[in-house]
């Protein structure tokens, strides 16, 4: 009886997986955990692997689904703000294309911070990208 409730409580987590993948904001607060950076990273990379692309001389890893104009950018060892990881998404209001960013930190808020900041000002010269492609 024990073994059929894991089993079932398991297959629906795992059938929630897709759907955890496309959360935008899945915590509610900046500060987190290790364990929330691991276990939310294991989810976009189950959902997103194949778009990985490794940064080794910054220590990032980004994901990307194209579908949902989502973008992810999780820190490796070595960073100084790991763990921490960023979620940009493109979106079009009154003919503008905006970028929403959120992240998460378990590391230094400091250096977490300026992370931030780095892909904050990224996100200008990606609208321009993305404006000029659809003029």
């Amino acid at each position: 009886m024990r073994f059929m409730a894991r089993f079932v409580a398991l297959g629906s987590w795992l059938l929630a997986m897709p759907a955890l993948a496309q959360e935008y904001q899945p915590y509610p607060s900046p500060r987190i955990t290790p364990e929330q950076w691991a276990a939310y990273g294991e989810i976009v990379q189950h959902n997103h692997g194949e778009t990985a692309e490794i940064y080794k001389d910054k220590r990032l890893v980004g994901f990307s689904d194209q579908r949902n104009r989502m973008f992810w950018v999780f820190t490796m060892k070595g960073h100084p703000a790991h763990p921490a990881f960023i979620t940009r998404q493109l979106f079009e209001e009154d003919g503008e294309v905006r970028v929403r960013q959120i992240g998460y930190f378990a590391g230094s808020e400091e250096e977490f911070a300026k992370l931030f900041g780095e892909y904050l000002e990224r996100n200008e010269s990606l609208k321009d990208q993305v404006g000029r492609r659809n003029r």
